[in-house]
């Protein structure tokens, strides 16, 4: 309790009205004091709804989180309402744009705005816009060229179940007292979104409503009633990535879809880090740094692959065969004296060899030993030859040498 009075009596007093802001860029720390290296009293997600107190040094803000703590938070993670004409900073190269001090490029640079920034169009005269832009937590007015703005402004519908009427509440709980209602069917513009709430103005009243009573959410342009939206596409750095929509701009949030390299959304709220996004009829959130903005998506350079043709085969022509003359050749005369076929024989030593084993062979030619044999071994004479005669031994044909048959 003493922690939460000295804080408030550190503030000034004309920070003391009631506003409210949104969290964003992801998880963000509640500081005792308005330092980066003050101890940390929480952290809080992109989307949390924060009752602002005040305005402290150096762009931080006092603040109370909807679960009752007080700090202070980094006033260039908060996101505020804008009042009147509002607009986005457009991507541009380098990720910023120079707000100037008069309608030329002529004119000295007052400050760089982030591309994302929400920022409030005070006059909207000719090609330069007199803007008012909040940058690490400090607020500069100058002049911006109308080609680096995405005029637009958010509405929806409100929408019951059985067309009754809606509350409209002093801050994004509903601990927060009624202001009034809307009937179903009202048009409302949204000032601020954020988890749970959004902050709209309509029929009179300016205060919050619950997210779930509002549809039909469109951003219409310059008072034209027109849809603006820029299209982009879902770029990945791999090909066999995919990149999530993400219920709020969290990358804790809900995943409510994957989609691969080349899909096509509707851009309809650009940030730095994150762009709220249709995905045919899905809605949701984006990390801006995967989609590209181009007139078309470029498919991202394949690898070469160096593939070694097949060979052209060669004809090759081959001379066919000739078909063999029939030649009638006269058989040989059987030798004289020779055994007939089937006669059994003795296989032996050649007359004058010092070995008594005898090699018979699986060839005519005598080329590939077969077995070798003790001499006196019988096997069946199946040809006979002057040189080697083919016999059967052991249930085997073999061929030997004339010189070792004995009949």
């Amino acid at each position: 309790m003493l922690a939460a009075l000295t804080l408030l009596l550190t503030l000034p007093a004309l920070a003391l009205a009631a506003d409210f802001a949104v969290v964003r860029g992801g998880r963000l720390n509640l500081r005792q004091y308005p330092s980066s290296s003050s101890q940390s009293l929480g952290k809080y997600d992109s989307g949390s709804w924060v009752d602002v107190q005040g305005q402290g040094a150096s762009g931080w803000y006092a603040v109370r989180t909807m679960d009752g703590k007080t700090g202070y938070m980094a006033g260039n993670y908060l996101t505020f309402a804008q009042s009147g004409s509002i607009g986005t900073v457009a991507y541009a190269n380098g990720g910023y744009v120079n707000l100037r001090r008069g309608p030329s490029l002529d004119y000295a640079v007052v400050t760089r705005v982030t591309s994302g920034t929400t920022i409030s169009i005070l006059d909207a005269s000719y090609e330069w816009n007199y803007v008012s832009a909040t940058v690490n937590g400090a607020t500069y007015t100058g002049y911006m060229h109308d080609s680096l703005i995405i005029k637009s402004t958010t509405t929806a519908t409100v929408s019951t179940r059985n067309g009754g009427k809606v509350n409209v509440r002093r801050g994004p709980s509903s601990a927060y007292g009624s202001i009034g209602s809307l009937k179903s069917g009202t048009r409302v513009t949204v000032l601020l979104k954020g988890n749970g709430w959004y902050q709209i103005t309509g029929g009179g009243l300016t205060g919050f409503m619950s997210a779930g009573y509002l549809s039909n959410m469109g951003t219409t342009g310059g008072g034209s009633g027109t849809v603006t939206t820029r299209t982009a596409y879902v770029n990945n750095p791999r090909s066999t990535q995919v990149l999530y929509l993400r219920e709020t701009p969290s990358q804790r949030a809900r995943a409510l879809g994957q989609y691969k390299n080349g899909t096509q959304v509707k851009v309809v709220s650009y940030g730095a880090t994150w762009c709220e996004v249709y995905v045919g009829t899905r809605h949701g959130y984006m990390m801006t740094r995967y989609l590209s903005f181009n007139n078309h998506y470029v498919t991202p350079t394949p690898e070469i692959l160096y593939v070694t043709p097949a060979p052209t085969p060669q004809i090759v022509y081959v001379t066919p065969t000739p078909t063999p003359l029939v030649q009638y050749i006269t058989p040989k005369p059987a030798v004289p004296g020779a055994p007939e076929s089937g006669t059994t024989i003795t296989l032996a030593a050649a007359y004058g060899s010092d070995s008594n084993t005898i090699n018979v062979y699986y060839d005519q030619g005598m080329t590939s030993v077969r077995a070798t044999y003790t001499g006196g071994k019988q096997a069946t004479l199946l040809k006979y030859d002057t040189n080697v005669c083919m016999i059967l031994v052991d249930g085997v044909v073999a061929y030997v040498s004339t010189w070792n048959v004995n009949y």
